[in-house]
């Protein structure tokens, strides 16, 4: 089974140990969104955070697992986000939900089922892209 994990499970995981089960789960094929890559380093304030993301994600990218955006993906995307309706104009402004939606077609171009926290955008995201798996995770 392919998985793809969400900034926010990272995150609870580094912070208090959640979702531990998920990440060591054997018989997976982990994937990382260059996104989410991006993302965690962001929000790495010292040098000590970025040895550890060093250290825990270095994996992805000695197995060439690291899945960065192609020229295809930002056609689909946009077509996706121009496709949006109204109600969502402000939302598309916003760099967050713009991350989640690659994130999101990043899973999708290699099959796998992405693990997150956020209900709120993800479930947006699921109802215009169905084939999307997402697999909800309670934040803690």
């Amino acid at each position: 089974m392919k998985v793809m994990f969400d900034t926010n499970i990272y995150i609870s995981y580094i912070r208090n140990g959640s979702h531990k089960e998920e990440l060591e789960r054997r018989g997976t094929v982990k994937y990382l969104s260059g996104i989410v890559l991006m993302e965690l380093y962001a929000g790495a304030k010292s040098r000590e955070a970025e040895r550890f993301l060093d250290r825990n994600l270095s994996a992805y990218v000695s197995t060439g697992r690291v899945i960065t955006t192609r020229r295809e993906h930002y056609v689909d995307i946009g077509r996706f986000i121009s496709e949006l309706p109204g109600q969502y104009g402000t939302l598309i402004q916003r760099a967050a939900f713009l991350n989640d939606v690659f994130i999101a077609f990043m899973a999708l171009s290699v099959g796998a089922t992405l693990y997150t926290e956020d209900r709120g955008h993800f479930e947006i995201i699921r109802n215009r892209l169905p084939s999307v798996k997402i697999e909800f995770l309670c934040p803690v």
